[in-house]
Parts: C-alpha cells; structure tokens; sequence
C-alpha cells in the first residue's frame, strides 16, 4: 500500500543526512561489530592450527551442513513474509514468521546435536583445542540466534495480537512503523545467517 504524504514527509526526514533510517544505520553498525567479532575468533583459530603440536585434525560432522540449509531457509522464509506484509497478505505473513522461528529453532537444535557428535568423536568442550574453537564459535554464533529468536516471538506475538485491528489488518493497510521493525528483523536474520555460511565454510575449509 503507498505510503500517505504525511508518512513520506516522517521518512524523508528521518532519512534527510544519511539517506539510511536513523534505526537501520544502527542495526548495520552492530552488524558490522559482530562480524568483526567472529573474523577475530576465526583469525584466531588459523593461528592456532599453525601449532601442529596441540591441533588434532579432523572431519566437521555433516551435521552442520544440514544445519546450513535449515539457516539458509530462515532467510528464505523471513524475507517472504517480509514480501508478504508489503502486500497486505497479513495471514500469510504470520505464518512464513512462524515458520522462520520454528526454522531457527530446529537450527539451534541441530546446533547441540553437532556437539553431541564431536564428544563421541572424542573431543569434549576442555578437549583440544581444535574441537574447543567450535564449541566456542558456534556457541557465540547461537547467542545471536537466541537473540534473533526472542525478537521474532515478541514481533510474533504482537502480529498475532493486531489480527484483527479494525485500523490496519481489517483495511488492508501497512503499518509503517511495524514495517520498518519488519525491515530490520529480517535484515538482522540476513546477517547472522549470512555469518554462518561464512563459518561453515571455514570450518569445512580448514577442518578436513
């Protein structure tokens, strides 16, 4: 639905200097703090595995791969309910978010089932080294997704909750500002997937 001219006159003022909204240019800061995060623990990791002497090597379970996919379809889902409350398909988009969240969940447990397989590979959490990185890692990558998941179940919950507002959803019209938290939840959780295609490939690169 357009927008009305007192709403395009709001956005063009919040986006008069930077030609960003002023509360996505902070979400695209952060982002750019926790990638440099993860490249440290990465850079990190290569150090280390230059030691020959403490690094024991070994194959990345393939359950990580499987775990890629499933993050990779949260980004699919997310930015199709995105698509879908664009156009006013409020029941559609509620369920495209409610299968994203149950996605990221399935991914988290995909998680612990990776480091269920490395113990029985022999490498305990206190083990080597190179089985400690991605405990560490991957536990520092699944706060974010703990993070995205809470965001998510609250917007959920609210979307849930306005189905039957008389003002937007019966009238089939957009609510601005739930679209632009629309906007940066499914940025964030373009992001942190995007990170941990970045991961895995790097493991898989350099585990083997």
């Amino acid at each position: 639905m357009e927008l009305t001219l007192n709403e395009k006159k709001l956005l063009k003022e919040q986006t008069e200097y930077t030609g960003i909204h002023p509360q996505k240019f902070g979400l695209y800061i952060g982002m750019a703090s926790m990638f440099m995060f993860f490249a440290a623990l990465t850079s990190a990791l290569l150090i280390k595995m230059g030691d020959f002497r403490v690094w024991q090597n070994f194959r990345l379970p393939v359950i990580f791969l499987y775990s890629t996919i499933v993050i990779i379809a949260v980004s699919v889902t997310m930015q199709a309910s995105l698509i879908s409350y664009r156009k006013a398909k409020f029941t559609l988009f509620r369920t495209l978010l409610f299968v994203s969240f149950l996605l990221a969940c399935m991914f988290l447990l995909m998680q612990l089932q990776g480091w269920q397989i490395l113990k029985q590979m022999g490498l305990p959490l206190a083990g080597n080294l190179s089985g400690s990185f991605i405990y560490l890692i991957t536990s520092m990558h699944g706060l974010h997704i703990v993070g995205g998941l809470v965001i998510t179940l609250v917007f959920l919950i609210f979307a849930i909750r306005s189905r039957k507002d008389p003002i937007y959803e019966l009238r089939s019209i957009i609510n601005p500002k739930r679209q632009l938290n629309l906007e940066m939840l499914v940025s964030y959780w373009h992001f942190i997937d995007a990170v941990w295609v970045y991961l895995y490939l790097f493991f898989y690169l350099n585990y083997r």
